[in-house]
This record gives structure tokens, C-alpha cells and sequence, in this order.
């Protein structure tokens, strides 16, 4: 029982905030009477914009949903746009907190906006996992794996 209560009491210390809000601009209308879209990610408490490519006509915003009303043909390519950028925003979100055991708020923008990711090679992207788990040596990893990734890179690096 008490290993159990440790583990919650983990858990409950590592926990974030995480929401995600979407807006429109409404004090830039555009010409054809549309507003942009924007995305608002919050952890902890601290926010970070997107901008996205979607506009929609204020008439149509429905703020208390953060979606667009109606069946129209601007709204259901507004909705789908919401949906697919929560999608994507969830998964960064996931694959960032597992590789780097944190998450804020301007690293997902970052991943999401595509903002310093630099193409990787096979035997960079292998030379940086490798490091990751020499970081987590001791927590979650032992030694060992960590000599067998060492030992996988070099026998690639060999072999290329």
C-alpha cells in the first residue's frame, strides 16, 4: 500500500496544466469580413500564441465552444482546421514530455510551428538518442542499455 502511495504522490508533483484555447481577432477584419484564427496553448499557467492559416466570419465564432457555428462551408473547414491543430498540438505535447520529461509552452509552439528543427541524419538522430538516455542513466535506464545503444551506433557508423 504505501509503494502505492508514493507512486500517486509522484505523479501528483509532476502534473501540468495543459489547455488550449481557440479565438479569433476580432479587432483586424479583413476585407471579406473574416477573422483570424488564433490558438492560445497554456502549461502552467504560461501562454504561447499561434497563429494559423484559417479565418472565419465573426457571425459564425461561437467563443464559449472555441468553434464555429453552423453547417456552412467556412465553418466545417474552421472546425476541422481546430480539430486537426488540437491533434497535432496533443501530440507534440506527448512526444515532447516523454523524450524530455518536461513540456512548456513555447517548445510546443516551436515543434507545432516547425520553428528550430533541423533535418537529422540517421546517425545524428542515433548520437542524440544516445545521449537522452545517457540522461536518464539511473532514473529509468541502466548502464547497460546504455552501452548497448553506444556500441549499435558505432556498428552503424561502420557500416555506413
Amino acid at each position: 500500500m504505501k509503494a502505492d502511495n508514493n507512486t500517486k504522490n509522484r505523479e501528483i508533483k509532476h502534473r501540468s496544466t495543459f489547455a488550449i484555447l481557440f479565438y479569433i481577432n476580432r479587432t483586424k477584419v479583413r476585407k471579406d469580413g473574416t477573422c483570424q484564427l488564433l490558438c492560445k496553448v497554456s502549461i502552467d499557467a504560461v501562454p504561447a500564441q499561434i497563429g494559423t492559416k484559417a479565418s472565419v466570419k465573426s457571425a459564425l465564432w461561437n467563443p464559449e465552444m472555441g468553434r464555429a457555428d453552423g453547417r456552412s462551408e467556412n465553418a466545417l473547414t474552421v472546425n476541422r482546421a481546430i480539430d486537426d491543430l488540437t491533434k497535432q498540438i496533443k501530440e507534440h505535447y506527448k512526444r515532447i514530455k516523454n523524450s524530455l520529461g518536461f513540456v512548456t509552452a513555447e517548445l510546443v509552439k516551436n515543434a507545432v510551428t516547425g520553428i528550430g528543427q533541423k533535418p537529422l541524419t540517421l546517425l545524428e538522430l542515433f548520437r542524440e538518442h544516445n545521449e537522452e538516455v545517457k540522461a536518464r542513466v539511473g532514473t529509468d535506464c541502466v548502464e547497460e542499455t546504455y552501452k548497448i545503444y553506444v556500441r549499435s551506433h558505432n556498428h552503424l557508423q561502420s557500416f555506413i
